[in-house]
């Protein structure tokens, strides 16, 4: 394990000593947190390249996807996107839209990019598609993105008045469009007796929408036709057997449906410990049963893993088995980072961790540092330096032999801080976004 609480010198930085320590998950879409990174640090590399700046107001969301830095403003004469190439030049467009709050979400699919905002309450459109060349309206639309289906190029939407398919009274429709034209595919109602889940991006094409209601009813429907693929009754465990004779249908209070890219796994809580159940997404076959201690987990995709966390425990499953491939307690919290690492907050000692999500295995200890959360690459690290007004910018060395220090951005805040495809994107004190490029891009 690498040990890196390094003080960001003026100078280049040497290598740093190499300690051991221990493990690691919650949400995020662009989250960002607190970290310090210890160990070995490869020497720094020429500085970085500004390439780019754009002004822009406070309420605003800015993403770099492909060759292009696209910002959204909440603006007092009225809300626009705007997309700058990432080299010095003129913006490509600028289009007025109505999709505007200070929280938003972008991405791009087929040829348009996707501008979508969850404010419960709130009328009008919550997503619209611009044309990535032109910024030209393609189409709107007041439901909310659920998910992205890759595969197909098509945009799944929902009722639900926040992320996710929900669960739960009013029934909700869920909408599958076509996202360059906006031309609707199927539709499906779910029931307010169910709850849904899918990932949010499908990128598999068996991938299913996972559908579990309080008879005990476990449904999947295939996103090619929006049609039922198959449904099964919950299997009768012991623990549901009882949960029945305590007055449940079939499953019990706190039942959970997680719709992962290559299966569905149904939990619920069964006398101080948690029941897991996993099903292969075609037929709906079970594969796989277990049971862990404690209760409440969040479930989510871990590339080789299934991880479950909840407030003092986090457990890494075998995708194949559903054995306990390792665990750690008490944690403070853990986020999966791409499909390798995830980062784990050891609640006692109070530090953050960079782990190896295949072994448990503890990367690096983390200190000083921010990491972004939702990286396309290489973990990427920050560090303000508040004596100079310095953000150091760093990413995960080839082979997890320590930090890769690519240089400095002036005038900068860490937590605003995002990169892509070789570049990485700040927003500065003077309320201006700048775009570097770093070496080796």
């Amino acid at each position: 394990m690498i040990d890196l609480d390094l003080l960001i010198p003026d100078e280049v930085p040497e290598a740093w000593p190499v300690n051991s320590r221990r493990r690691w998950l919650t949400v995020g879409t662009l989250l960002l947190v607190l970290l310090a990174v210890s160990g070995a640090v490869v020497p720094l590399p020429p500085g970085l390249v500004q390439v780019r700046t754009a002004t822009l107001v406070p309420t605003s969301t800015y993403r770099i996807m492909g060759d292009t830095l696209y910002v959204a403003e909440a603006r007092a004469d009225g809300n626009r996107v705007t997309a700058y190439p990432l080299d010095p030049g003129v913006a490509r467009w600028s289009t007025p839209v109505d999709v505007l709050a200070s929280d938003l979400a972008m991405d791009e699919i087929a040829d348009v990019v996707l501008v979508g905002m969850f404010q419960p309450g709130v009328s009008g459109d919550h997503t619209v598609a611009l044309d990535r060349r032109t910024g030209t309206v393609r189409w709107h639309s007041p439901l909310n993105v659920a998910a992205l289906d890759r595969v197909r190029d098509r945009v799944v939407l929902t009722e639900y008045p926040a992320a996710g398919l929900g669960s739960g009274p009013p029934p909700t429709r869920i909408v599958v469009l076509t996202a360059a034209t906006g031309r609707r595919v199927w539709t499906y109602q779910r029931d307010s007796g169910c709850e849904g889940d899918l990932p949010y991006v499908v990128d598999r094409p068996g991938t299913g929408l996972a559908l579990l209601c309080r008879d005990g009813t476990l449904t999947v429907v295939d996103l090619d036709t929006g049609r039922v693929r198959a449904s099964v009754d919950v299997p009768q465990t012991a623990d549901l057997v009882q949960s029945r004779s305590n007055g449940y249908t079939q499953i019990p209070f706190g039942a959970r449906v997680a719709g992962l890219p290559d299966r569905v796994v149904v939990s619920y809580p069964a006398a101080g410990r948690t029941v897991l159940i996993s099903f292969e997404e075609d037929r709906l076959r079970e594969d796989w049963t277990s049971v862990v201690d404690q209760g409440n987990y969040g479930i989510l995709d871990c590339g080789p893993r299934i991880c479950l966390g909840n407030a003092t425990t986090e457990v890494a499953l075998d995708r194949g088995t559903g054995a306990v491939v390792w665990r750690v307690r008490p944690v403070g919290f853990a986020t999966p980072l791409i499909d390798r690492y995830v980062l784990v907050a050891p609640a006692e000692f109070g530090d953050v961790h960079l782990v190896d999500v295949g072994t448990g295995e503890v990367v690096m200890d983390l200190g000083g540092w921010t990491v972004e959360a939702a990286p396309t690459g290489r973990p990427m690290f920050f560090r303000s330096d508040g004596a100079t007004g310095r953000t150091w910018v760093a990413r995960l060395a080839a082979g997890s032999a320590g930090v890769e220090v690519l240089g400095f951005v002036p005038n900068a805040r860490a937590e605003t801080c995002g990169s892509a495809g070789g570049y990485v994107v700040c927003r500065t004190v003077r309320d201006t976004i700048g775009v570097w490029r770093y070496n080796g891009s």
